[in-house]
């Protein structure tokens, strides 16, 4: 029984059963999905009024790669909405509810084997999300500028 990789230039990871692409290129590949099958679906140009056009402005943004205009008004609306809670929130949320969720599935999950690899993903996006939390509040970079200054002062020999 073979196993799959994705299909994605250069990834190589395994990907689920009847799955193309890992999780980390589904979503990359989704809009292009979408796009090809509203590209096959083309009315005719005898269909309802107003269907052909509006296809074609869709395919217009899409090869203009105007990806937003492809939204409505509410889609953006939350977008922009989740993006200044985390200008303003960072993951904070996000860490709390992954830290609650490991300690219910530590409480909870009986069965070792399941227990090991579920705790596995709920660090690992946790570690992720915390990675991702210094990143925007600016401390990985002051961490290579330490790191750097350690590094020289020790080149140097005042260390």
């Amino acid at each position: 029984m073979g196993s799959t990789r994705c299909e994605a230039a250069g990834c190589g990871r395994f990907v689920a059963a009847g799955r193309g692409y890992c999780s980390r290129h589904e979503q990359e590949h989704d809009l292009e999905r979408v796009a090809n099958d509203v590209l096959a679906a083309r009315p005719v140009a005898n269909g309802p009024p107003g269907v052909s056009e509006r296809a074609e402005i869709f395919e217009q943004r899409l090869a203009d790669r105007n990806y937003r205009a492809l939204f409505d008004a509410r889609v953006i609306q939350v977008m922009t909405d989740a993006a200044e809670h985390l200008e303003e929130h960072g993951l904070g949320d996000e860490i709390g509810a992954l830290r609650f969720v490991l300690a219910r599935l530590l409480a909870e999950e009986e069965d070792l084997s399941r227990l090991a690899g579920n705790v596995s993903r709920v660090v690992s996006v946790a570690v992720a999300a915390a990675k991702a939390q210094r990143a925007i509040n600016g401390e990985v970079a002051q961490g290579l500028v330490d790191a750097f200054t350690h590094i020289l002062l020790e080149v140097n020999g005042d260390a």
